[in-house]
């Protein structure tokens, strides 16, 4: 881990996002990330933060592993779960719902990879900073 990079493990549930967005939010200004950039990132992380509780868990408890850095002009988030995973025979992962098209909308870098227990989203974001 790097110095500007934070892991925060939170239970999985709909009332930690709260917690989550707080924290995100504070990272990002500290790194003086612009207005706008810091609301499309909160949006791309409450959208698969949800996914996380509500298709990776099924409202079951479980692990919610966020990952944020700032590398340069870019923004690194990885959300990740040890869940169910994808059902594939619902849907292609590439495709996604809703909360992965808005999410992948937002992205400059977008991509999901499968686990052998849960899924990991990997977004990278460039970002304007203020002075």
């Amino acid at each position: 881990m790097n110095k500007n990079e934070i892991k925060i493990l939170l239970s999985s549930a709909l009332e930690n996002l709260s917690v989550i967005r707080t924290l995100i939010r504070t990272y990002l200004t500290l790194h003086k990330v612009e207005e706008r950039n810091i609301m499309e990132i909160l949006t791309i992380t409450d959208e698969l933060a949800t996914n996380v509780v509500e298709h990776g868990y099924q409202y079951q408890p479980g692990e919610l592993i966020i990952t944020i850095e700032k590398e340069g002009s870019v923004i690194k988030l990885v959300v990740e779960d040890n869940g169910v995973g994808f059902d594939e025979s619902k849907m292609s992962k590439e495709e996604g719902g809703m909360g992965l098209r808005i999410a992948r909308s937002m992205s400059d870098s977008f991509k999901i990879e499968k686990k052998v227990n849960g899924t990991k989203f990997k977004v990278e974001k460039k970002i304007k900073e203020v002075c």
